[in-house]
């Protein structure tokens, strides 16, 4: 805890490029999504929420903690985005993401500020639908790279009863 890889692996590099190459087709999915009138938050809760939902659907998170092990789990993902555990409870537990290969391949793009904290609520969407899995699990983004601060916060904590 406390911790994260400076270094980055050949296989995490791999995939930041993976992740900014669609970074850049879902921004222009969505523009063309946006010019023939689609309700972008109905597809995007259709597509993107789902798809967290699919890819958490078989995993076991009790608490919060086990939640933030789950997102931050060893290995390229773990990489590529700079992730660190900074606190590891099960009432509330806290991850920072200090790099997103979004939100750097959306700027590279040369999209506006606005444009990218957009997509970076839309893209969100995926961690809100693998947390859906969970009904005692509550998540929020105090922080993100996508609305300009220095690091993504995930906060994880366990809902009121």
């Amino acid at each position: 805890m406390g911790s994260f890889c400076k270094q980055v692996s050949e296989e995490a590099k791999g995939l930041i490029a993976g992740i900014s190459d669609r970074a850049i087709w879902f921004h222009l999915l969505i523009e063309a999504a946006e010019k023939q009138n689609v309700d972008i938050e109905k597809l995007t809760d259709e597509a993107i929420f789902t798809y967290g939902v699919n890819l958490y659907q078989d995993k076991v998170a009790n608490n919060a903690r086990e939640f933030v092990e789950l997102m931050t789990e060893e290995g390229p993902g773990r990489e590529a985005f700079k992730q660190e555990v900074v606190k590891a409870d099960e009432n509330e537990s806290i991850a920072y993401f200090h790099s997103c290969p979004l939100v750097a391949a959306w700027k590279k793009y040369g999209l506006s500020d606005e444009r990218i904290h957009y997509l970076c609520d839309l893209a969100s969407k995926g961690d809100f639908g693998r947390v859906s899995n969970f009904p005692n699990i509550n998540i929020e983004f105090p922080k993100k790279i996508g609305y300009g601060d220095d690091y993504c916060e995930l906060v994880a904590t366990i809902k009121e009863k």
